[in-house]
């Protein structure tokens, strides 16, 4: 099944699963008020508790199961995760979602059904976003070391208790760690930032909170937990990018198949407020394939290398990184002890190594402007990713096969007007006013020789360029992904001579 298959399937079980658990909750109830009042439970369990393993039965377990992740499969979920109270006490945890290599990825804390939602100390129920906000606040204050004013004091220690174990992790699980769930079956609330929600200073962004207050708002909102919950999709938890030591603490050495360069390349404004400019450091990086993903294995300890703004210096750039680049790449393959390994051209890099979150669940409706684009779009391989560090929106990896960089010194072929926005307007080419200022995604600026200002010839790259989160207006000509944007019988659409 592909993913919008999946994703219909998952709303369906949903639905299943909670019309199944209306029609038994009465005799649920009944069996365990009988249990309680027999004092057949457990010492000190209540009702309440004695309905928390019905709940992961009918609503919990049917949940995970259909998101891939299944409750009676070791190597997917351990069930009852431990951690140490503050007290000294065991904390017990229902589920812990495992990637391939048994790395924490899912947290799952199980409530008994008639588990209050968050609300307000002596408040009523709330909408999801207004819950979304007291969580926020909540964890602000257990961060501060100060009771929580914002919820139920149940609630302070729920969310404490979550606190105490993602903070108990190493270094690696904490990057494993993708989501937090605390869930009655009846109401979902889903961290999508754990690491934010839980361990770093400050309240958390309550954006990254998504909070379901019924079985109704569950089940249509299925797409969304999807997309949040899904193992197909956390399961690559390992960073994109990783330092060397980093590496050779997750990656085998004998699974590794291939190496490629590349760079990552981290924009950032300086400058003051009305004078603001892009700088950008560059890192060489070793991209290493294993097990159908590729992780790009950085030299973060080095002072990075910062692309010239004038690019007259590109080439004594281009040599220094380079330099750097080779040095980097001894290391990296003798410290796994694979020497054979050799950079592979952009030619051989696999196209179903990608990017979940960069693949529509949803085909195009037939007939609209998205389906017709879709049905022209060569089918690209994915060279440039996000690292999808948090607060990195313009930090990017880019695979660049045997050489260490994406853009020339020099454009090649035939000298061509379109470099510079005079020429290009007087050629009647240009757009409504040129690029004379280095932007985020934009670092080649009118006259240089990598810089384009044909204005048509965006429409025509709009679907093919590897580039355009970095570089909208990049020559076609002074980038080493040419070829592979740029079938041989395309090339006459260029409006450069080539």
């Amino acid at each position: 099944m592909n993913e919008a298959a999946n994703i219909a399937a998952f709303g369906t079980a949903l639905q299943a699963a909670f019309d199944r658990f209306k029609m038994e909750e009465a005799i649920i109830r009944a069996r365990a008020a009988q249990a309680v009042e027999a004092g057949k439970a457990p010492r000190g369990l209540a009702v309440d508790d004695m309905l928390e393993r019905p709940t992961r039965r009918f609503l919990i377990d049917p949940m995970l199961r259909e998101l891939g992740w299944d409750p009676g499969n070791p190597g997917q979920v351990t069930e009852e995760a431990r951690s140490w109270a503050e007290n000294g006490d065991r904390l017990y945890f229902d589920y812990l979602g495992l990637d391939g290599q048994r790395a924490p990825t899912l947290l799952v804390e199980a409530k008994g059904a008639d588990a209050k939602t968050v609300r307000p100390p002596r408040g009523v129920e709330v909408a999801g976003r207004r819950m979304a906000v007291l969580v926020s606040e909540a964890l602000g204050s257990l961060k501060a070391d100060a009771a929580p004013s914002s919820v139920l004091a149940q609630w302070a220690t729920w969310l404490n208790d979550l606190r105490i174990y993602v903070r108990s992790l190493g270094v690696i699980e904490r990057k494993t760690l993708q989501r937090v769930v605390i869930t009655a079956g009846r109401w979902l609330i889903i961290f999508a930032d754990p690491i934010s929600a839980f361990v770093d200073d400050g309240v958390p962004a309550s954006d990254a909170i998504h909070c379901y207050v019924s079985l109704e708002e569950i089940v249509d909102a299925h797409q969304e937990i999807y997309r949040l919950l899904a193992r197909s999709r956390l399961i690559n938890t390992l960073p994109l990018t990783l330092t060397l030591r980093e590496a050779l603490g997750v990656l085998s050495a004998s699974a590794l198949m291939e190496t490629y360069r590349g760079v990552v390349v981290a924009t950032r404004m300086s400058g003051g407020m009305r004078s603001e400019y892009p700088t950008r450091a560059v890192y060489p990086a070793v991209v290493l394939l294993s097990g159908g993903s590729a992780w790009g294995v950085v030299d973060y300890n080095a002072q990075p290398l910062e692309e010239p703004r004038d690019a007259k210096l590109l080439g004594e750039f281009l040599s220094l990184l380079a330099n750097r680049g080779d040095a980097f790449e001894q290391s990296v393959v003798a410290a796994f002890g694979r020497q054979d390994l050799v950079p592979s051209p952009l030619a051989a890099y696999p196209l179903n190594v990608r990017d979940p979150d960069v693949e529509d669940a949803f085909a195009p409706a037939s007939g609209s402007t998205a389906a017709m684009i879709a049905a022209t779009a060569p089918l690209l391989p994915q060279f440039v990713r996000r690292t999808k560090e948090r607060g990195a929106n313009h930090e990017f990896l880019v695979i660049t096969g045997q050489t260490w960089f994406y853009k020339t010194a020099a454009a090649f072929g035939m000298p061509c007007d379109f470099h510079s926005f005079p020429m290009a307007r007087k050629q009647g080419a240009a757009g409504t006013r040129g690029h004379f200022e280095r932007a985020a995604d934009t670092f080649t600026v009118s006259g240089d020789d990598q810089h384009c200002e044909h204005d048509p010839l965006g429409g025509l790259r709009s679907s093919r360029c590897h580039l355009s989160p970095i570089e909208l207006h990049l020559c076609c000509r002074a980038c080493v992904f040419h070829d592979r944007c740029w079938r041989e019988e395309d090339l006459p659409r260029l409006p450069c001579a080539t």
